[in-house]
């Protein structure tokens, strides 16, 4: 690791070391990691997933940490965060986009411009490339029907391609990129041009329907799991009488069901000891396996 700590100050990269992940957890969980680092551009990214290569250096490049649950053991390794790729650029209808961009930020930017696209998702705290990684989606809109093409870094081949959107393999809250062979570097949009007002007007439609129907207020990870065939998650755990059931810091919302909220000082073991409760509780009474959304690191 000094190694790594050199090459960063030799080349002036951010990073915090021995950093606590519930700092910059979505659900303010985890212990600490190693490094925390925060490169400022492409191809700074790409040198220090290189160079970690070389080193034999566990790392996990993560975005807004929005549904990810980190260990209360931390990372023994090192953590990089894309939050400093900010770049887009906005032509007509179409924009390229860097990984480390929010979705509510670009959202509000189509907006001004008229361009209709994200207003479902407009209200997910998640940066472009979690938001590819795991094809998020809401209310019947997922980013996979926006995207044309993805630009990636290859880990295996050591090079940068470019990714149709047919060869990004997007299904259900999943995508390619979840084999974690490439760094999402980037991708291209594209939107349907209608006017300012009217986007404005859908965005502001379904960030009330998040309010009214998601706990708003408590720290949360999103859904904690995937929507079963022709069901509801949040439903099947409702319907098992446990809403507001609580183990530790950790509790399942009393709003939504579907979702596992901090109300205090939860743990990640609170958190999953929780979720396994729902799980069982579930498979006990609908015979139905329900498989996780979040992501564990």
């Amino acid at each position: 690791m000094e190694d790594i700590l050199w090459y960063l100050k030799m080349n002036d990269v951010e990073y915090k070391e021995n950093y606590p992940l519930s700092e910059i957890s979505a659900i303010r969980i985890g212990g600490k990691a190693d490094l925390v680092v925060y490169p400022k551009n492409e191809k700074e990214l790409i040198c220090l997933v290189n160079r970690l290569l070389e080193k034999e250096i566990k790392f996990k490049i993560l975005g807004r940490m929005s549904n990810v649950l980190p260990s209360d053991e931390g990372y023994r390794g090192v953590v990089i965060r894309t939050d400093k790729l900010r770049e887009y650029a906005i032509e007509g209808e179409v924009a390229t986009v860097a990984s480390g961009v929010g979705i509510p930020y670009l959202a509000a930017k189509t907006a001004e411009l008229g361009l209709s696209g994200l207003e479902q998702l407009s209200g997910i705290p998640c940066s472009l490339g979690g938001a590819i990684f795991g094809n998020a989606g809401a209310f019947g809109r997922e980013i996979g029907d926006l995207i044309r093409s993805v630009r990636a870094f290859s880990i295996r081949e050591g090079k940068i391609i470019d990714f149709s959107v047919e060869k990004c393999i997007f299904s259900y809250r999943s995508s390619i990129f979840k084999s974690g062979e490439h760094v999402i570097l980037s991708a291209v949009l594209r939107f349907l041009k209608s006017d300012e007002n009217t986007v404005k007007e859908s965005i502001h439609k379904y960030r009330k329907m998040r309010l009214d129907t998601q706990p708003h207020g408590f720290l949360s990870l999103g859904s904690t799991f995937k929507r079963p065939q022709g069901d509801s998650a949040g439903r099947m755990i409702d319907e098992c009488g446990l809403k507001g059931y609580t183990i530790g810091g950790a509790q399942i919302s009393e709003k939504h069901a579907g979702f596992i909220v901090n109300i205090g000082n939860a743990s990640a073991e609170d958190y999953k000891n929780l979720a396994e409760y729902a799980r069982g509780a579930v498979y006990q009474r609908f015979g139905t396996r329900l498989e996780y959304e979040i992501e564990e690191m």
